[in-house]
């Protein structure tokens, strides 16, 4: 089980409030859907088969490679990116890698990030190099 960022308690608790008005949306698309011919239920479980990997870098407030700009609760660190990621994760269930960016994201110990990665449920997809070149799928 993977360690949870948000309490799934108070998680469920907001979800509860939206479930009516989600309910209602999600019938409505069921009914357009349905109009042309496809089928809800084979549409969500197409999509729920399908993961996207969260760059590193859309967790932080950014920057160029001439300045920084950063913003309160910016992540410090790639340990901090991996636990955004996670949140992110938690919320959608749609993200379950992360992709790095080097030299941004390079660590003493690769072995400690894939651990904290694994601990949080995440894998990672690939590792991008300022050069440009990537290397794909380092762990999953």
């Amino acid at each position: 089980m993977a360690e949870k960022m948000i309490n799934q308690e108070q998680l469920m608790t907001e979800n509860q409030t939206l479930k009516a008005a989600l309910q209602s949306d999600y019938d409505a698309l069921g009914s357009q859907l349905a109009r042309r011919g496809m089928d809800i239920d084979a549409v969500c479980k197409k999509v729920q088969s399908y993961g996207v990997a969260v760059p590193s870098w859309g967790v932080g407030t950014g920057g160029t490679r001439f300045a920084r700009f950063p913003g309160p609760g910016e992540p410090r660190h790639v340990f901090d990116k991996m636990e955004d990621c996670a949140v992110i994760h938690q919320l959608t269930n749609a993200t379950p890698r992360v992709s790095l960016h080097l030299p941004w994201d390079k660590v003493d110990d690769p072995v400690e990030l894939k651990q904290r990665g694994n601990a949080l449920g995440l894998g990672c997809h690939e590792f991008k190099h300022i050069s440009g070149s990537c290397w794909r799928r380092l762990f999953v």
